[in-house]
């Protein structure tokens, strides 16, 4: 039987270290493991360094054939049609898609920032998104997610039809909330 030390195994790496670089609960002494008596998960651990990370914030909203994401200030940041290759049957279904666009959105400002790990908070406009399988993106992106749904004050409700803004013609540095409060 073998090892998983899989970089989402939480097992630390040869240096000792999680694949987000924080110190592991194990310190290896030869071959042999020794308790360190500090053992978190790997969400405890990747939620630490999200702390150090920049905060970033978006709305989003969608339709059967279009999504929206936008910036709190209300400045839409990706208008568009989903790929012909999604396949959306449900205004639930256009949720989850439209939430995973903007995490991919978040996950390349992230990645702008320097940062291995960032918090994400993002408001959906529809109750109805597959809370598990946004989640699972945002972390398999480096993100830790703070969902909130807001059909009421969404920027990204209101964005008119048909007219198509492309997220590379945006700052995506913009989408950092208070970037001089961060360590």
């Amino acid at each position: 039987m073998t090892e998983d030390n899989s970089p989402l195994s939480g097992r630390p790496g040869r240096d000792g270290a999680d694949r987000f670089g924080a110190p592991s609960a194990e310190t290896t002494h030869g071959n042999r493991a020794a308790w360190t008596g500090k053992l978190t998960t790997p969400e405890e651990r990747m939620a630490a360094l999200a702390a150090r990370g920049p905060y970033l914030v978006l709305w989003t909203a969608a339709t059967l054939r279009t999504f929206t994401v936008a910036r709190p200030d209300r400045t839409v940041i990706w208008h568009s049609r989903f790929h012909a290759d999604v396949v959306i049957d449900t205004i639930d279904d256009a949720a989850k898609a439209g939430a995973l666009q903007a995490i991919w959105t978040a996950a390349r400002a992230r990645e702008e920032w320097g940062a291995d790990v960032a918090t994400l908070r993002l408001t959906v406009a529809n109750s109805g998104v597959d809370r598990g399988a946004v989640e699972a993106a945002a972390i398999s992106s480096g993100l830790i997610l703070d969902l909130v749904v807001d059909a009421l004050s969404n920027p990204a409700v209101d964005h008119p039809p048909g007219r198509w803004i492309h997220w590379w013609t945006r700052d995506l540095g913009a989408l950092i909330h208070n970037p001089q409060g961060l360590a």
